[in-house]
């Protein structure tokens, strides 16, 4: 059986998220230390749980997602974390007496637990006992069970014994604190005739322990001075518990008390109770918090108790706001309210990962209490949890934030329309997106200029949405054309156009010559103003186009397109005919300069190994000239270093390594530019190098419980795998592949070693280190692990009875590497074999060894607790064995 030493909360913490159809949520979050007995072993579940079904995993406080260890850790599949029962002499602090956490993870995003500590306790010997008291008739007397300081968190008294009568709430002079000290009130003569003796148990092993007796000396009253007998320097409680503040003197005339705080008379508060033991505080509060003295005097003298008092409330914290969506680019800001303490650290975490700041991320205010994060990118979507730390007490709370692209939105905009010279014209966009975007706006593709008739505002509606008008006074025909409102911010652009016409007489706009690309596309845009026009028509050679496929004219607007543009083909003039009456039209005419961009004739390196001789040509196949050919190694120029000879002659240049090294591995990429365009072909080289050992595996030995890395690394080109096999014991070696991942027990280092996180007996055997790259044949070596077991106490009586002056044997069998010495101790003092009533006698049985304690005869002092102590190179371990030595009964009569 387990305890928990904080009470599962009820409370439910969830975040939804209505996008996602997704939660994350914590079950029973205030767990934060469990205790446990290590002969019994516990379970923690994970607190966290979601929608759809959450990843569960277990990590140490530092980061480490913790391993399997048979027989002694495990992880569930349901992310239940379950510790063994373990001998003492397989405890280890690493995982035994830690601190974990666990994580949760679905599509909404991952959160953590906050720390659970756990910690085994060990059985170990411990006595309690009690001290003779004075008292004078009439006064009090207070006897104190004293619990060694070393189990002092684990005992609590549970009952005191007047003689073999166990004193009960029916015997009013008699009380039990709630600090487990008894009280005799009013003393009588009669109470100086019985033996008090304390109980106690265990609160995780459950044993209980007994304590010696103790006799009450009581005499006649005679005037002194107040004497302390009960009091305290320091305590602290859970705010709304109650506390008990002891004080308590003995003294004739009997003592007088009065209670201070903070150097003031207390003031009234029904919450406060002066009692028989001392100060008794109800339902504690922060604001109780502070230094008490009690003062005690009477006719003969004064005395005083001071303490400190702590009222501590439960960490509490909220992350707001508690709904969050933002837009990629946006700034998010997120604030943590902490109550129930001033002191504490606090953390921000990114679906689990700990944030720190940077140039876009702040955290303001005097704990850090305010995250602002800028530019936020899709990635940055998640769980958002903010932890408050103090001590063992800590506190978390966690937020959804959701992120949608913040590309800009037209939401509204302008069509095509109709004007009169003079007329008012107003166009708008309404646009949306994160940051605010910057909207512009241009006529037949050239900016709009702002004068005395143009004016261009901005402004933000009631939904937050950006508003762009142009307006325009005094229309004139010029003003006609194709209007486009651009929109734009970090996230993207997004544009809107249509055409605008103003009455007048039709015209063509100026343009200009024109350059494209071959085997790109190219628009040639005729630019009509003027209002109303019959048609738009484009000319090649007195031919109407389109007269091909890859010709397309779109009559609306005037505009040409060209497909997959050829030389030979599409260069020459181009004519824009408007028919602007029945007519009549006008004209105008373009010139389309075709460049050819370079064609490089694709190459690749074959297979090369190291100390090789490397040829190889870029050839430009066509383009324009002149063509210009440089290359680069990796994105950069080739450094000289590296002694590459480049050969250029007219529209070829070749590369040339006379002696291949390692060095020379990598992406070469030959560039050729003219005056259309650059392109570039790319190759990656490689100088194959087959595997040889860099540090080759050796036999060694590793220690039971502890960790050990066999070293193996190599190298070569491509890098080599390393791949290690096992054969278990020490016979004829039969090798078999070895399962590997990061989170269990054995894992391989970037280096290629085998690191056994926690050596178990069985990992005793060869193992193999193989290494291959495809390049030669593969290399492997073979070592040998000799797993050498710390000495370990295996079978031993836990509690044995002997009957006074009868002879007694003890045993205990150890386990482990020889050779092992036993040492015999009697709380804490070394038995020597050659006393008179001591005999030790080892025996060896296969590979244990049993060591025998013999006592001729036993005496009633031999009771209480002896411990066996197996001791090797390796390590060391006890056994404790409680004796009860029993007096024969009496004869028949």
């Amino acid at each position: 059986m387990w305890i928990l030493a904080l009470i599962f909360s009820q409370c439910i913490l969830n975040v939804f998220c209505e996008d996602l159809r997704s939660s994350l949520y914590f079950v029973n979050a205030s767990v934060q230390e469990v205790v446990f007995a290590s002969t019994t072993g516990t379970s923690v579940p994970c607190p966290a749980a979601g929608v759809p079904p959450v990843s569960l995993r277990w990590y140490l406080a530092t980061g480490e997602e913790i391993y399997d260890v048979p027989g002694i850790r495990h992880v569930h599949p349901n992310g239940t974390l379950q510790i063994f029962h373990i001998a003492p002499s397989s405890f280890s602090k690493l995982i035994h007496d830690n601190t974990y956490y666990c994580t949760a993870e679905n599509p909404s995003g991952r959160i953590r637990s906050q720390d659970v500590h756990i910690k085994a306790v060990l059985r170990e010997p411990y006595t309690v006992r009690v001290e003779d008291q004075k008292a004078m008739r009439g006064n009090v007397a207070v006897f104190k069970c004293i619990i060694p300081a070393s189990v002092e968190g684990y005992i609590t008294v549970v009952s005191w014994d007047k003689d073999t009568m166990s004193i009960n709430a029916e015997m009013s002079r008699f009380l039990i604190t709630s600090t487990g000290n008894l009280y005799i009130l009013d003393v009588q003569m009669e109470d100086g005739l019985y033996n008090y003796r304390c109980m106690t148990r265990h609160r995780y092993t459950g044993e209980t322990r007994q304590s010696n007796s103790a006799r009450l000396i009581v005499s006649d009253p005679a005037n002194s001075a107040p004497h302390i007998l009960d009091s305290f320097e320091r305590r602290e409680v859970m705010a709304s518990h109650r506390v008990e503040l002891p004080c308590k003197a003995s003294g004739h005339p009997a003592p007088k008390y009065r209670w201070l705080k903070d150097n003031r008379p207390l003031e009234p508060d029904t919450r406060f109770r002066q009692s028989v033991t001392g100060l008794l505080i109800e339902r504690a509060q922060p604001s109780d918090t502070g230094t008490y003295v009690c003062e005690v005097w009477n006719g003969y003298g004064n005395a005083e108790v001071v303490g400190r008092l702590m009222v501590k409330e439960p960490l509490k914290l909220m992350v707001s706001p508690r709904k969050v969506k933002g837009s990629v680019g946006s700034q998010v800001s997120l604030t943590c309210s902490v109550t129930g303490s001033e002191e504490y650290q606090l953390s921000w975490y990114r679906n689990g990962e700990l944030i720190y700041p940077s140039n876009s991320v702040r955290m303001t205010g005097q704990n850090r209490e305010n995250l602002v994060m800028a530019g936020m990118a899709k990635s940055d979507g998640g769980a958002y949890q903010c932890f408050a730390r103090n001590g063992k007490m800590s506190a978390q709370d966690f937020v959804q934030v959701l992120l949608e692209d913040g590309t800009p939105k037209i939401l509204a905009s302008f069509s095509e329309k109709v004007y009169n010279v003079n007329e008012f014209v107003s166009l708008s966009c309404t646009v949306k997106g994160t940051p605010e975007p910057r909207v512009t706006w241009a006529l037949d593709d050239e900016p709009v200029i702002r004068d005395s008739r143009h004016r261009i505002s901005y402004y933000t509606n009631a939904e937050g949405h950006m508003v762009s008008h142009l307006n325009i006074t005094q229309t004139q025909v010029p003003d006609g054309g194709v209007y486009r409102c651009i929109c734009n911010n970090s996230a993207g652009t997004v544009s809107y156009q249509a055409r605008i016409n103003v009455r007048g007489p039709a015209s063509i706009r100026p343009m200009k010559n024109l350059t494209a690309i071959a085997g790109w596309d190219m628009y040639i845009h005729c630019r009509v103003i003027g209002y109303p026009y019959y048609s738009i028509k484009w000319y090649k050679d007195s031919n109407l186009l389109p007269y091909n496929h890859r010709q397309r004219a779109f009559e609306n607007n005037g505009t040409l397109k060209l497909f997959d543009v050829q030389k030979d083909v599409d260069e020459g003039e181009y004519t824009c005919n408007v028919l602007v009456q029945p007519q009549l039209s006008t004209h105008q005419s373009v010139y389309v300069t075709v460049k050819v961009p370079p064609t490089i004739q694709p190459f690749e390196f074959p297979p090369y190994s190291i100390g090789q001789r490397v040829f190889i040509p870029c050839v430009v196949m066509s383009g324009d000239q002149p063509v210009f050919i440089t290359w680069q190694k990796d994105g950069r120029p080739i450094p000289a270093s590296l002694g590459v000879t480049l050969d250029n002659i007219d529209f070829t240049s070749s590369l040339r390594i006379s002696n291949l090294t390692l060095a020379h591995n990598g992406n070469y990429t030959c560039i050729a530019r003219n005056q259309a365009a650059a392109v570039e072909h790319q190759s990656q080289l490689i100088v194959r190098v087959p595997p040889k050992f860099v540090v080759q595996p050796k036999d060694q030995d590793a220690i039971y419980g502890k960790a050990v890395i066999l070293n193996c690394s190599a190298e070569g080109y491509p890098v080599p795998t390393i791949q290690w096999k096992y054969s278990k014991g020490a016979g004829v070696p039969q090798f078999k592949p070895i399962a590997l991942n990061s989170g269990f027990r054995i894992e391989v280092l970037v280096n290629g070693s085998l690191l056994i996180k926690h050596v178990l007996e069985e990992d005793s055997g060869f193992y193999l280190c193989r290494v291959s790259n495809d390049v030669g044949a593969d290399v492997s070596k073979s070592m040998y692990l000799n797993v050498k077991i710390p000495a370990m106490i295996t079978s031993y009586p836990n509690t044995t009875l002997a009957t006074q002056g009868e002879e007694k044997k003890m045993s205990c069998t150890a386990h482990g590497e020889k050779p092992i010495m036993v040492r015999w101790e009697k709380e804490e003092r070394i038995i020597n074999p050659e006393t008179s009533r001591y005999v030790v006698s080892i025996k060896e049985v296969g590979d244990e060894v049993i060591s025998t304690l013999q006592i001729m005869p036993t005496l009633r002092e031999d009771s209480g607790f002896f411990s066996c102590h197996a001791i090797n190179s390796f390590g060391e371990d006890r056994g404790i064995i409680q004796l009860t030595v029993q007096e024969p009964p009496d004869p028949p009569e």
